[in-house]
């Protein structure tokens, strides 16, 4: 039976047509289907606090997620990591009616979870729970939320684990690089940019934590989302009572800070014996979301450095064959500038040629328009990559509440699309001119001088960076 299905499979084989294949420049497809969001109910809560509702019931599971205005930026430059330990500890360490272990179990015999935490620019709370479990799911939020009691045993072991984590991060080289980097464009003083250090955490004490907290943990200060099996009046009714003894009070946010605008094309390295390829960085500062050109650098961003289709990748990975992996593009944060930025990782051997290959593709995309495939499939890259945000009603939600909190317009996702369509190669070669400097590039390398093609200071002036880590 084997050989006759086999002796079939090769007369059909055979007997075929051969028709020619179509080259993948020739493939079309139908336009992106305008983006149809859910319906969204938005309230103010007597509290101050924003409620988002978004009915879903495909599955009897509900969700919430919270903002929260407050961030790593906003804490003491001598205690950097009492945000972080703050956001980790409201939940690990308990309650005034109970310890972060017994809510541990309470949640875990419903299959349900609570989690909070704080980033840069904001903190974050979580909860999943059963249909059936809502209310315990919510009272356990708003116990977090409201009432943490800081155990000093979880605050101590959040501090060992940050020690822990200072001590080992010289190991990954990759790591290495972007955190200098960043230093770099920003300033190592920068609150988007500093580090913990074994001194920032031996000065955090339980009462900076409760400080932190009743300062920026107000209703009025928090955006609210919740979305799955549930009816919204029912809902709306009982977040009010979960959180009804949540006073509003004003919050006095400090201002954002500020990143320079400035800066001198730089060479920089740092020093690592036990490798035999270099991790290389190279850009400067960028822009933000609601930047007028916004859509055409992050177009262009693709066009040079996004992707197998990328000229990075094209022209220095695959027709010069200087790179394991390059690429990079147009980073734009929320509200405060993010960073052009290519990476490359090269061996030892190709460091500087490397370096000068990536100068000579910025400073082309400075000089000379793109061409019609180049811009549209980039194009199609971002516009189908951008519906996956937006595939599930968690992903939806995360976004509005996302941009409400930095102020953007509703309308965002909506015209997100048409300003990318909307890009011309006109654009692309205008912002490259405008945003793009191939002449004050700030180009990091670590790895191994002793290996290197030629000497880093062909590409200028070199400063050696310590990053040897401060004693305890």
């Amino acid at each position: 039976m084997r050989r006759m299905r086999l002796s079939f499979a090769l007369v059909v084989a055979l007997g075929a047509p051969a028709f020619p294949q179509k080259s993948h420049r020739e493939l079309r497809y139908p336009p992106l289907r305008e983006l149809r969001l859910p319906q969204v109910e938005r309230h103010v809560l007597p509290n101050g606090m924003v409620l988002y509702l978004v009915e879903d019931h495909r599955l009897p599971i509900i969700d919430a997620a919270a903002l929260i205005r407050v961030g790593s930026r906003h804490e003491p430059a001598d205690k950097v990591g009492v945000a972080e330990i703050t956001g980790a500890v409201m939940r690990t360490g308990g309650t005034a009616s109970k310890t972060g272990d017994q809510i541990d179990e309470e949640l875990e015999s419903i299959a349900a979870s609570v989690e909070t935490s704080i980033g840069t620019t904001m903190g974050n709370a979580s909860m999943s729970v059963l249909k059936e479990d809502i209310d315990q799911g919510l009272s356990a939020l708003a116990d977090v939320l409201m009432h943490p009691a800081f155990q000093e045993e979880k605050i101590e072991l959040e501090k060992l684990q940050h020690r822990t984590a200072i001590a080992r991060r010289n190991d990954d080289v990759g790591e290495i690089a972007d955190r200098e980097f960043e230093k770099l464009i920003y300033g190592a003083a920068s609150p988007y940019a500093r580090t913990t250090e074994y001194a920032t955490i031996d000065h955090i004490q339980r009462a900076d934590l409760v400080a932190f907290h009743q300062k920026y943990f107000r209703p009025n200060n928090v955006l609210m989302g919740i979305w799955g099996d549930f009816e919204t009046a029912e809902m709306k009714a009982k977040v009010e009572k979960a959180f009804q003894d949540w006073k509003a009070t004003p919050v006095d946010l400090p201002p954002v800070p500020e990143v320079k605008k400035e800066w001198k094309g730089s060479v920089h390295f740092i020093r690592k014996e036990d490798v035999n390829q270099t991790n290389l960085r190279l850009g400067h500062v960028g822009g933000q979301r609601n930047d007028a050109d916004y859509h055409a650098l992050n177009v262009m961003g693709r066009i040079l450095g996004g992707g197998f289709s990328s000229r990075l990748f094209r022209r220095v990975r695959s027709d010069m064959g200087l790179a394991y992996a390059v690429g990079g593009g147009w980073s734009a944060e929320y509200d405060y500038p993010g960073t052009f930025r290519v990476i490359c990782n090269t061996k030892s051997e190709s460091t500087v040629a490397a370096a000068q290959a990536i100068q000579a593709e910025i400073r082309q995309m400075t000089a000379v328009p793109v061409t019609d495939q180049e811009l549209r499939v980039a194009k199609d890259a971002i516009l189908n990559s951008f519906v996956f945000n937006f595939d599930t009603t968690s992903k939806i939600v995360n976004r509005l509440l996302t941009y409400e909190y930095f102020g953007y317009p509703a309308d965002y996702l909506q015209t997100f699309k048409a300003n990318v369509e909307k890009v011309t190669k006109d654009d692309i070669l205008r912002v490259a001119k405008q945003y793009l400097h191939p002449d004050r590039l700030v180009i990091l390398a670590v790895g191994r001088d002793k290996d290197f093609d030629k000497p880093l200071n062909t590409l200028g002036p070199v400063q050696t960076l310590d990053i040897a880590i401060p004693e305890p």
